[in-house]
This record gives C-alpha cells, sequence and structure tokens, in this order.
C-alpha cells in the first residue's frame, strides 16, 4: 500500500513545529512525506502560495497512492483545500488554525480528520469554528490560551505539551 502525506505551510515563512510533527507521525506510519516550500520570490499572498503549490501537486501522480493526507496550517489550508477540489484529489485533511475563507471547506463532504486551533486565535474566532465542525461532525480541538501559531514564546514545555496534545488526536 502506498501512502503519502504533503503538508501546506502558512504565510510568513517561519517553521512551524505543528506541521513538522503532524508530517512525521504519518511518515512513521510509512508515508512518503512531500513538504511544499514557499515560493523563492518570498510572497506570502494566496495566489503565490497556490502556484507554488500547484508546481509540485502538478508533478505527483494520484493515482499511484491508495492514501493521500493533506496536513496545512494557516493560509495553508485555503490552499490545501482549493487544490483538493480543483485537481479532485482524494485526501483526508487535517487543517491547523483554519482561516475565516477556510470555512467554506469544513463540511462533511471533505474527508477532514482534524481540526485543531488556539482558543485565542486573531484570524478565525474557535467558537465560531467549534460551531461549523459540530455542525459538520468534524474532529475539533481547540487548544486553551494559545492565539494562531499554536506557541506560546519562551516557554518550551507547553508549546510541547501543545504538540502532543494536538498530533495524539490525529486518527
Amino acid at each position: 500500500m502506498k501512502k503519502i502525506v504533503i503538508s501546506f505551510p502558512g504565510g510568513r515563512g517561519y517553521e512551524i513545529p505543528l506541521l513538522y510533527f503532524g508530517s512525521k507521525h504519518f511518515e512513521d506510519l510509512g508515508y512518503e512525506k512531500i513538504f511544499i516550500n514557499h515560493p523563492d520570490s518570498g510572497e506570502y499572498s494566496f495566489e503565490a502560495l497556490l502556484e507554488n503549490a500547484e508546481k509540485t501537486i502538478q508533478s505527483i501522480d494520484f493515482d499511484e497512492y491508495d492514501d493521500i493526507v493533506f496536513i496545512a496550517k494557516s493560509i495553508g489550508t485555503v490552499v490545501a483545500c482549493t487544490i483538493k477540489g480543483k485537481y479532485n484529489i482524494p485526501a483526508s485533511l487535517i487543517l491547523f488554525t483554519p482561516l475565516n475563507e477556510t470555512l467554506p471547506y469544513i463540511n462533511c463532504k471533505n474527508d477532514i480528520l482534524l481540526i485543531a486551533a488556539g482558543d485565542k486565535d486573531r484570524y478565525l474566532d474557535s467558537k465560531i469554528l467549534s460551531n461549523q465542525c459540530e455542525k459538520e461532525s468534524i474532529a475539533c480541538y481547540i487548544e486553551p490560551n494559545v492565539g494562531h501559531r499554536m506557541e506560546v514564546v519562551g516557554d518550551l514545555n507547553r508549546n510541547l505539551d501543545i504538540i502532543s496534545n494536538v498530533i495524539s488526536r490525529i486518527d
């Protein structure tokens, strides 16, 4: 059985441990792992991120895979959902800190394994997200006392706990 996990980063180009450990979880289960890098241009608009991701996606023969998982963070959630629909890729989704623009994709037909966010996320109110997930019967985890980055500056132990809390909920 051939399996692949593809990670879609958010904007601003910083490394997110949650994406790394999410894809590492699947790699440990035998999945081939691909990380969509940020555009060389340094542009982080949706259009630039989408165009950049499409270059990688178009080089993959998805018919070769029995299981496909997209893991995405922030604006990467919109990119991953757009690509899944545009190319009709039968991927399961894991969405970390989705944006308001991701809400139309958060439905029971989109094969979402997990959505995780912080209760202090400034881009999407966690209550709105929780309600949408409950309405669509989608697993949703809200980490208390963290914002959009799902990290606490200067507190490594708390950050490790956050990663563990989220990754342990992946089916």
